[in-house]
């Protein structure tokens, strides 16, 4: 499946060796990060120089203070063709709102991949620098910006994935995904499994004792990790989604190349140093800076104790309407986090807004699952449609979208999106 990408990926890569010096514009998550990662380690074995920035969106004033020269846009550019340079090169994978040919696009909508689940931004990327060179031990960060936006390895990650594993970039086993690090310190501060004793150190040791299991978890025996999966599988059946559940185990992926080995530890690492800010050290670490990997760890524990701690509000003070929930929180930097932490762990059967007023805005993070998928949720178009009445801008994914309304807005925001939401799931009242 990924060859449909080949003619549009190797144009691009013709346009990016005409430049001895480019623009890197991409976006701070983990995808996005993995993505400006890829293609810096591909300009720099070509000897062209590049300027990286990661940013949390795209907007005028920023794009107004680039440099005149060309520009490769990563996770960002399909839903801004207005606000980018015509010389522009976008590798995204999020679905284009218009119809652009004045901008060179690499993007799986366009040829009929799905973005929103069988390829990421650092598929499309990795896909691009394989035309710059002999790039593929960049596949296992392709492999980190797919986990990070929570796609499954089937259609064209999966074909990354298999490239990979043939030429021993990776390595994969089928285990609990919850890395092989000290098991207590992992469960405290780990939000996938979120469960009721998350974050409280005295009941994750009882929790543990009671199973008669501790140490590292890539030391526990075979009938040790089967027993520690059962208890974890009981712990979170009761309240989270399928996929969850079914999220605990299967393939777990070890990075051959680079500086973190575990891809889900990687995926935590990035995301939480882009959205705190320190976007250079996560870029760091996809350029394989072993001098990263402390300061981007405590960044990490960091991300997830203030994550924790936002949902232990949060499960008090969640709010309903007929087909979505919403709660406010008063961390800008988590809120993506949070809504998929409740969606996943805490409820699951409606869409989660999680609302954070900055600088004069209510910026939004929503969140779906796969189930609600099938019975006709497209978040990226109810937000879209719900922003745009109320004078914002909002889109994204099917299954994961944002929005960005003026203050004083919200209620009829929410009651537009119920609405448009409602009708989407064809349901009235709460979900089958």
């Amino acid at each position: 499946m990924i060859e449909l990408l080949a003619e549009s990926a190797e144009l691009a890569a013709q346009m990016i060796v005409k430049h001895d010096y480019v623009r890197v514009i991409s976006h701070n998550d983990a995808d996005g990060i993995t993505s400006a990662g890829i293609i810096c380690n591909a300009l720099y074995r070509r000897n062209i120089k590049f300027h990286a920035s990661i940013i949390s969106h795209l907007d005028e004033a920023f794009v107004r203070k680039l440099e005149d020269i060309t520009t490769i846009f990563c996770d960002m550019g399909s839903g801004q063709p207005d606000l980018i340079p015509s010389d522009a090169i976008v590798l995204d994978h999020h679905i284009p709102t218009e119809k652009d040919t004045e901008h060179l696009q690499v993007n799986p909508h366009l040829v009929g991949i799905d973005g929103s689940f069988e390829l990421s931004a650092s598929g499309v990327t990795y896909t691009v620098a394989k035309y710059l060179g002999n790039n593929i031990d960049l596949s296992g960060l392709a492999i980190v910006g797919a986990l990070g936006d929570c796609q499954p390895m089937v259609g064209a990650n999966r074909d990354i994935l298999d490239e990979a594993l043939e030429h021993n970039i990776v390595t994969s086993e089928y285990s609990l995904k919850l890395g092989d690090g000290d098991l207590k310190e992992s469960l405290i501060y780990s939000t996938d499994p979120y469960m009721d004793v998350t974050g409280d150190a005295d009941k994750i040791q009882k929790f543990l004792d009671d199973l008669g299991i501790g140490g590292k978890i890539g030391d526990l025996t075979p009938e040790d990790l089967q027993l520690l999966i059962s208890a974890l599988m009981l712990k979170v059946m009761k309240k989270a989604s399928v996929d969850a559940i079914e999220s605990l185990i299967g393939e777990s992926y070890k990075l051959n190349y680079e500086v973190i080995s575990d891809a889900s530890l990687l995926v935590k690492m990035t995301n939480s140093s882009g959205k705190l800010g320190e976007t250079g050290l996560a870029l760091a670490l996809c350029l394989r800076d072993v001098e990263a990997k402390d300061q981007t760890y405590q960044l990490c524990l960091d991300y997830q104790k203030r994550i924790i701690s936002e949902m232990k509000k949060a499960e008090q003070d969640i709010k309903e309407g007929v087909s979505i929930r919403y709660v406010y929180s008063s961390d800008e930097k988590i809120v993506g986090a949070l809504a998929s932490t409740i969606i996943q762990y805490v409820a699951p059967d409606k869409p989660i807004l999680v609302m954070n007023e900055d600088k004069g805005k209510i910026k939004i993070s929503a969140r779906g699952t796969r189930k609600l998928l099938q019975k006709g949720l497209d978040l990226s178009v109810a937000m879209s449609e719900a922003a745009k009445n109320v004078g914002g801008v909002g889109g994204g994914h099917d299954i994961a979208s944002g929005a960005a309304i003026p203050v004083g807005t919200e209620s009829k925001f929410l009651k537009d999106l119920d609405a448009v939401i409602t009708e989407q799931l064809g349901f009235k009242g709460e979900c089958e």
